[in-house]
């Protein structure tokens, strides 16, 4: 197990017992651990996320118009934004806890301290990854789903623009707004599908120039043979004369490995993604999804929130409050690749428990 950061400083007292260590020194270095695991997954998730504290908004779209025709005395109408909508996100309770006996306690090494604290970060990390993921996959033809919030009552919460009434702007053609859908189905995995992304993603102008498209593992190898993929070079080759390479880099944070560049797209495999769905998302825009939490400091990120000390039980309690859902509904695109009819992958649907 990889040491964890908080815990740099006790590595060398892996095998010393908590006791002898001292408790709070331990539990000082639990509390480091926590904070930067919370630092990198904000971290990750700032490409796919913005962060709000309130129940639901009106999203303003992004317009289009023209100048208006004067003589020497005119004067201009005054515009105005439109396009407004409401979106509404959901507030989720989740936790973890870790405890032990008197007896047990006692013996405890750091070591079996951190395996323990890395097991319920690592916890919270698949928990956030896969309530992401749902809100991202969550396609219901015209109906969004309904959270109940305990103050603020029936919430309806979207995903992504899934041919539904609402309509979206685009760089090119008519002014008028349209409707889109990002939520496809192909037969299989080819360069069209990766082209298609790439147009949907540019066209309108919620959105970032970087195009990334991130693949699960299954499909990596699919991808890679595909005519016009250009790998990663490897740094540790030399390539001859006349060889195209791909010579680009990511621009932001992203969970996997950037594996090389086809159709005007950053390829990056995920091994979190689920086999048989490619996910793309604009970076440098507006982000797709909304992650609501808490307005008080105390509820927000991943945090200890009680000690139980009731010998011989003594117990810590960990806490998350997040929930996800649609922001720029347009701001990603998901493919289903083993179908030309897409469906939610299995296990994430939502609400997701």
């Amino acid at each position: 197990m990889a040491v964890l950061l908080g815990l740099l400083n006790q590595a060398d007292l892996y095998d010393t017992r908590v006791t002898t260590t001292g408790v709070q020194v331990v539990q000082r270095s639990i509390d480091e651990s926590v904070a930067e695991h919370n630092r990198q997954l904000n971290a990750l998730l700032a490409l796919f996320t913005t962060t709000r504290t309130d129940p639901q908004t009106r999203y303003l779209a992004a317009g289009a118009t023209r100048l208006q025709p004067l003589d020497e005395n005119g004067r201009a109408r005054p515009i105005k934004p439109g396009g407004y909508f409401t979106l509404g996100f959901p507030l989720q309770d989740a936790g973890i806890a870790w405890g032990r006996n008197y007896r047990t306690s006692i013996k405890m090494t750091v070591r079996e301290v951190a395996n323990i604290v890395a097991m319920m970060m690592d916890a919270d990390s698949r928990w956030m990854r896969d309530h992401l993921l749902a809100a991202l996959f969550y396609e219901n033809s015209t109906t969004p789903w309904l959270f109940t919030d305990p103050t603020f009552g029936a919430i309806n919460v979207y995903g992504l623009a899934n041919g539904d009434m609402q309509t979206f702007q685009i760089l090119s053609g008519a002014d008028s707004a349209t409707t889109d859908d990002h939520v496809k189905g192909a037969a299989a995995v080819t360069e069209a599908v990766f082209q298609d992304i790439h147009d949907e993603l540019v066209e309108h102008p919620e959105n970032g120039p970087e195009i990334i498209a991130f693949i699960p593992t299954a499909s990596s190898a699919t991808v890679q043979a595909l005519t016009n993929f250009y790998p990663v070079p490897d740094t540790n080759l030399f390539s001859g004369v006349a060889v195209t390479q791909f010579t680009g880099v990511l621009n932001a944070t992203v969970p996997g490995k950037l594996i090389g560049y086809i159709a005007g797209c950053k390829v990056v495999e995920w091994a979190g993604m689920p086999a048989d769905y490619i996910l793309g998302v604009a970076a440098g825009g507006e982000a797709p999804i909304a992650l609501r939490q808490e307005p008080e400091a105390e509820l927000q990120g991943f945090r200890k929130v009680a000690d139980r000390n009731d010998h011989p039980w003594y117990e810590q309690q960990y806490l998350r409050v997040a929930g996800f859902g649609g922001w720029n509904r347009v701001g990603a695109i998901v493919y289903r690749t083993d179908s030309g009819t897409y469906a939610i992958p299995t296990g994430y649907s939502s609400p997701m428990p």
